[in-house]
């Protein structure tokens, strides 16, 4: 499709890439019986790959792989169900789901999830993206002598981000 108004191209299937930027918030529970603390309002840059193929006359499915930085960590995602549904030849809208690693004093592991909205072809194969993320209860295994001792062997993270985002379709 080179017009830009359906889906993925002729060959059934695109690629893509993002950059751009995330606002991001983190809420940590390090230990049961120690309050728990949340960050400030943090930006940070994201950048995508991914691909995704035409699965009906509107609807896209596809994965990517995500990195953001998060509060000064990276945060790495990797979104396995990305769907996407074309409403008009110009706005789409998506819902996913994946893993989460974010890379803190060890390495901590979870789910995340999502929505967006996509505005298609505001230049010629280029579109511009906004995304709300939520990683829920990212966890860290207290492995470190620094780490708090207490009943649980785990801090959790709660990490909510907002992206906006250029996407460049090939």
């Amino acid at each position: 499709d080179e017009d830009g108004g359906g889906g993925p191209g002729a060959r059934g299937a695109e690629l893509f890439v993002d950059a751009g930027l995330n606002a991001n918030r983190v809420t940590t529970d390090l230990e049961k019986g120690l309050p728990i603390t949340k960050s400030s309002l943090q930006i940070g840059p994201h950048v995508g790959l991914g691909a995704r193929r035409a699965v009906s006359d509107k609807g896209d499915l596809g994965v990517r792989v995500e990195l953001d930085e998060v509060d000064g960590h990276s945060l790495l995602g990797v979104r396995a169900l990305d769907y996407r549904h074309r409403y008009t030849n110009s706005f789409a809208a998506s819902l996913f789901a994946g893993v989460a690693r974010y890379a803190v004093a060890t390495p901590a592991y979870s789910i995340y999830y999502g929505f967006g909205g996509q505005w298609r072809d505001i230049l010629p194969k280029w579109d511009l993206g906004v995304d709300l993320r939520h990683a829920q209860n990212v966890a860290r295994d207290h492995l470190l002598a620094s780490d708090p001792q207490g009943v649980r062997p785990e801090t959790f993270y709660k990490i909510d981000t907002a992206l906006l985002y250029l996407s460049r379709r090939f």
